[in-house]
C-alpha cells in the first residue's frame, strides 16, 4: 500500500483540496494509470481507506471516492504452462534461477516470500519450509496473509536439490539468505 501511495496517488493529489477531490476525476486519472485493472482497484481502495479516515476525524462530510468505479477484473487469461513446458523451462535455467523457479512450482510461494528465504527456514530434518518474511521493494517485511506464513511441506527430491543449491551457494550460513544476490 506504501508504494501505490508514494507512487501514484500523492504526485497526482497531494496538491488537491479535500473537497476538490471528485469521484469522476478520481475515475478519469485510474484509467489513464498504466497499470492492470488489480493495482487501479488497489489504489481506488486506498484513497476510498483514507478519506473513510478523513469522514472519522470530521476533515470531509462524505467520501467521494465510494462514487468511483473500478472493476479488478483481469484484462487478459493468465498463461499455464503443462508440465512438459515447465519441464523445458527449468532444464533451460542456470543457478541459482533453477531451483528458485522449481521451487517456486512445487510450492506455490509468492516471488516476496521465496527471496525472503533464509537457510534457517528451511527444515530439511522435517521437510518443511518456514516462510516467515516477505520482501518488497527491497525492504523486509511481514508475509502477505497470516496463511502465507504456514509451515510448507517439502517434497524429498526438492529438499535435496535445495541442498545442493546451499553446498554450492556461496552463502550458505543459516543466517544467509537462500538466492542472496
Amino acid at each position: 500500500n506504501e508504494g501505490y501511495l508514494e507512487r501514484w496517488i500523492l504526485p497526482r493529489w497531494s496538491s488537491y483540496r479535500l473537497k476538490d477531490v471528485k469521484a469522476v476525476i478520481v475515475e478519469e486519472w485510474l484509467r489513464s494509470l498504466p497499470l492492470a485493472n488489480g493495482s487501479r482497484a488497489k489504489i481506488r481502495n486506498l484513497m476510498h481507506a483514507i478519506f473513510n479516515h478523513a469522514v472519522r476525524w470530521e476533515w470531509h462530510d462524505k467520501n467521494p471516492i465510494t462514487q468511483v468505479r473500478q472493476s479488478a477484473k483481469r484484462q487478459r487469461v493468465p498463461i499455464v504452462l503443462n508440465i512438459e513446458q515447465l519441464k523445458l523451462l527449468v532444464e533451460q535455467l542456470t543457478e541459482p534461477a533453477k531451483t528458485a523457479v522449481l521451487l517456486d512450482i512445487l510450492t506455490g510461494l509468492r516471488v516476496s516470500e521465496l527471496l525472503a528465504l533464509k537457510w534457517s527456514d528451511v527444515d530439511f530434518e522435517n521437510l518443511e519450509l518456514h516462510v516467515t518474511r516477505s520482501i518488497s521493494l527491497q525492504r523486509v517485511g511481514p508475509c502477505k496473509t497470516e496463511a502465507s506464513q504456514k509451515p510448507v511441506p517439502l517434497d524429498p527430491e526438492l529438499a535435496e536439490v535445495l541442498l545442493m543449491w546451499r553446498r554450492q551457494s556461496a552463502y550458505p550460513m543459516d543466517s544467509d539468505w537462500v538466492f542472496a544476490s
